[in-house]
């Protein structure tokens, strides 16, 4: 019997293994490779993404939009917008930089008195100081509606609609960040490129809106501002109203200690009743535009669309002296302040915002 057989050598069977287990290793991280990248990337399709933005702007508390709003007299500037619609904020508008709330259909301005000058007919009105005073203005002096267009849930609305659009959506950068650009005829927006989006800007064409746009969760500090702003609206005047004297009363101005001065008032057409009104009697010597003889202020409450009587007496050392050394022609002179909001308003407007 020849010799037995030699044992195989174990190096090549060793080498074969370790092949195997390297070509594994290499699978393995490859695998993790992939893996890796696509979640990095971002697994939601960017539909997906649109509604998470949405989702995300449907909680919100309120939403903070900077850059230009309208197209009347347009406005620039940054304004924080509730869930419920109430708007303020600070703005630049037709040239001056002013404070501006909206709220339950009510607008108001807090503005320096050059600006009330521009805005107000007839000069200079008696009741304007020298500091920012708020005055209120019809609402249909914006062509927005805050809680149609630009409050969170009506945002979110507009972000789930531009997943119709027929144009694919663009990567692009926004102020630094990735993001996604979806446009259609009527609107723009731009939205975070990942998964939990959110909203970066939101622009349309009606009304015509360009603003960048940073969600809340919280609401609390815009509504504490809110509440105190409402607060300070019991000094405010009304902008837009207009009342006029529809009969003046004779005689009552024989002596030279004064002249009692009547006149009925007509409520202005545009505010509902009851209406509050400051009405200051001027009087002037020989023609409308003569001497200065004096002047006196009262307030009437106007609970109707029905004319109502004010009435005041001037007393003043013009009037004095120009009765008793002259006398002759002079004329009357009415001016207005309408009370911009009740306390009942105030109260409302504040009671409001508890819903929010």
């Amino acid at each position: 019997m020849g010799p037995g057989m030699p044992p195989p050598k174990r190096g090549g069977g060793g080498a074969v293994i370790a092949a195997i287990l390297g070509g594994g290793l290499v699978v393995i991280l490859l695998i993790g490779l992939v893996v890796y990248v696509a979640t990095a990337g971002g697994g939601k399709s960017p539909e997906e993404k649109l509604s998470a933005a949405a989702r995300n702007l449907a909680s919100a508390g309120a939403v903070t939009l900077d850059g230009t709003f309208g197209s009347a007299g347009t406005l620039r500037g940054e304004l924080n917008v509730t869930k419920g619609g109430r708007a303020m904020g600070s703005v630049t508008w037709n040239g001056s930089r002013v404070t501006l709330l909206s709220a339950d259909g009510k607008l108001f301005v807090k503005a320096g008195k050059p600006y009330w000058e521009r805005e107000i007919s007839g000069g200079s009105p008696f009741y304007l100081k020298s500091g920012d005073q708020w005055g209120r203005m019809d609402h249909d002096e914006l062509d927005i509606d805050f809680k149609s267009h630009l409050a969170p849930a009506a945002l979110a609305t507009k972000v789930r609609a531009a997943r119709t659009s027929s144009v694919k959506p663009l990567e692009t950068r926004w102020k630094g960040r990735k993001a996604l650009k979806f446009s259609s005829f009527a609107s723009t927006v731009y939205i975070t490129d990942e998964d939990d989006a959110e909203l970066l800007r939101y622009e349309a064409t009606t009304p015509r809106v360009r603003v960048d746009v940073t969600p809340k969760d919280s609401a609390s500090s815009v509504i504490s501002d809110m509440r105190t702003s409402m607060g300070e609206l019991k000094d405010s005047f009304n902008a837009s109203a207009q009342p006029r004297v529809v009969d003046w009363k004779k005689g009552n101005c024989n002596s030279s200690s004064g002249c009692t001065v009547e006149a009925k008032i007509n409520p202005p057409y545009d505010v509902d009743p009851p209406v509050t009104i400051d009405v200051r009697f001027r009087l002037t010597a020989g023609s409308i535009t003569g001497r200065d003889l004096g002047n006196c202020t009262t307030t009437i409450t106007i609970r109707s669309s029905s004319a109502e009587w004010a009435s005041c007496r001037v007393t003043s050392s013009a009037w004095t002296r120009w009765a008793r050394d002259s006398g002759g022609t002079f004329y009357k002179h009415a001016d207005y302040k309408v009370i911009g909001a009740t306390s009942e308003e105030i109260q409302s407007l504040q009671s409001g915002l508890d819903s929010e």
